[in-house]
């Protein structure tokens, strides 16, 4: 994945994990039931080890936001 930061609101995570693979499992399992044609993306908080899942749609600014690094999309 691009190594360029994006910026989300941390309160806008449908879900969250300190495990990469959790938050896999959480953003498959949003995806399956709750149907969407919005990309689902798996992101870590710069410094945090904290993957938090988002639809790509809710990226923000870099003045309303925190920075993050894509992890996996789908």
């Amino acid at each position: 994945m691009d190594n360029e930061s994006i910026f989300f609101n941390p309160g806008d995570a449908i879900a969250n994990s300190r495990d990469f693979r959790e938050a896999r499992r959480s953003a498959e399992v949003i995806k399956k039931e709750r149907p969407t044609e919005k990309q689902i993306i798996i992101a870590e908080e710069d410094g945090t080890e904290i993957y938090a899942v988002y639809y790509a749609d809710d990226a923000t600014s870099p003045n309303f936001g925190t920075p993050h690094h894509i992890k996996d999309s789908f």
